[in-house]
């Protein structure tokens, strides 16, 4: 007999007042009253013998305890709703698979294939999540993940993908850019660079394979995000380096050129992770050996390159 749980609507309007630290809010939210919304949270401290929030002056605030307990509930809720809208959409024929990715792996590099693979095994549904931390590894249950290997430790069964390498790459229609191989001096000295600010000494280190050590390897504007120097590039700001994968149907369209042949292998290398239980069964071995062949593509393009 499973033991004592709170009700879901208890959780579901703890969550809503953690978020907004506000009864009013909350109620308007859930359109519920101000009173019911704070008999609820009454009852759910109650239920944990566990005070939630701290008050002051008319303002509700998380506590420690409440912080500890709304990650929890949030991740408990999260999975709740998948798991709903997963056997609302089920089909007796389908074979589901949940997997997690590197956000930027998955937006240029898998999502874009997977229509190949969709056509092939109609019957398998990939539901691709984002892993943008190591929390969203550890606290979710995911059939499979792809990750750099350095992420964090894998699950039971994995696979080695591809080595990311970075390229030069520009707007075909840059100004200045003639369409011809420059050489490195000439980037450094007539383009701007654009860097990505949490691979801030990629130019320094790309630089230094040809020899050239400057200040001005640091100069250009900084974007956070892979998406954001890749429409940097697009809007002609200037020079980036960027991960192959990232950018190969730009390569392959026109759109963006090499205007140096210096790659940079970077010694991240993309794995594949997977549970052990239930690997011979669903749809895991098709999608398995299809992402392996896509990954020989990649890496047989990452050796013409270097």
């Amino acid at each position: 007999m499973r033991g004592k749980l709170p009700k879901t609507e208890l959780l579901i309007t703890f969550e809503a007042v953690a978020r907004h630290e506000s009864y009013t809010r909350a109620a308007e939210e859930l359109a519920l009253t101000q009173s019911a919304v704070f008999r609820q949270m009454a009852a759910l401290e109650a239920f944990l013998n566990t005070e939630l929030f701290s008050h002051a002056k008319k303002r509700i605030f998380l506590n420690d305890a409440g912080r500890y307990y709304l990650d929890m509930v949030r991740d408990t809720l999260n999975k709740f709703e998948r798991d709903t809208h997963a056997i609302m959409t089920w089909q007796p024929t389908s074979r589901v698979i949940e997997l997690a990715v590197n956000p930027t792996l998955s937006t240029h590099w898998l999502i874009p294939k997977l229509g190949e693979f969709n056509k092939s095994y109609p019957d398998v549904v990939i539901n691709i999540n984002s892993l943008a931390s190591v929390g969203d590894f550890l606290n979710r249950n995911y059939d499979a993940v792809i990750m750099r290997e350095d992420f964090c430790a894998p699950l039971a069964r994995v696979d080695s993908l591809f080595e990311e390498a970075l390229l030069p790459v520009c707007s075909r229609t840059l100004p200045g850019y003639a369409g011809r191989k420059i050489t490195v001096e000439r980037l450094l000295d007539n383009f701007t660079l654009l860097h990505q600010s949490t691979r801030i000494e990629s130019w320094v280190e790309w630089f230094a394979l040809s020899g050239i050590s400057s200040p001005r390897v640091k100069l250009g504007p900084r974007f956070d995000l892979i998406s954001m120097l890749i429409a940097a590039v697009h809007s002609r700001l200037g020079v980036a380096l960027l991960p192959r994968f990232s950018v190969q149907h730009d390569l392959d369209n026109g759109s963006m050129v090499i205007p140096c042949d210096v790659p940079m292998r970077t010694g991240n290398r993309f794995i594949l992770t997977w549970r052990d239980d239930g690997v011979e069964s669903g749809g895991m071995p098709l999608f398995r050996d299809w992402l392996l062949k896509q990954s020989a593509v990649e890496r047989h393009a990452l050796l013409q390159t270097l």
